[in-house]
């Protein structure tokens, strides 16, 4: 793979000069919670697309969520805490990391999140037919 160029003009000066420090600091904010949320996908052995079905969102969403630049709302990040068992906001109180949590509990905490999500799902299409 080739190591990309490093692009300059007079445009890209401009464009350069108007991300002030505010901005740069929601870009790094973005770009953490996109890092935060792919790592604990790793983690689980979750694929997009597993995970999409888990939050009930389209797999084009994640990929938005993972590429750092989306926008998100407290609910989705709660929600998001909520299905990975993760700690992305630092208003809440900082889990325990000292213990890591059974392989067999998270394993429980999965499917019970492809339960529900399923069940739903099931609900949603019986209603529409």
């Amino acid at each position: 793979m080739s190591k990309a160029k490093k692009y300059d003009s007079a445009l890209m000066q401009r464009v350069r000069a108007r991300i002030t420090p505010e901005l740069e600091g929601q870009i790094d904010r973005r770009m953490n919670l996109a890092v935060q949320i792919h790592s604990a996908l790793q983690q689980r052995g979750l694929t997009n697309q597993e995970f999409a079905f888990m939050m009930g969102k389209k797999p084009s969403e994640i990929s938005r969520w993972l590429s750092g630049t989306h926008n998100f709302t407290t609910e989705t990040l709660w929600e998001i805490e909520r299905v990975l068992n993760i700690q992305l906001l630092t208003s809440s109180p900082a889990p325990n990391n000292s213990s890591q949590i059974p392989v067999e509990e998270l394993a429980e905490f999965i499917k019970a999140e492809v339960f529900k999500a399923l069940t739903t799902y099931y609900q949603k299409t019986r209603q529409s037919v």
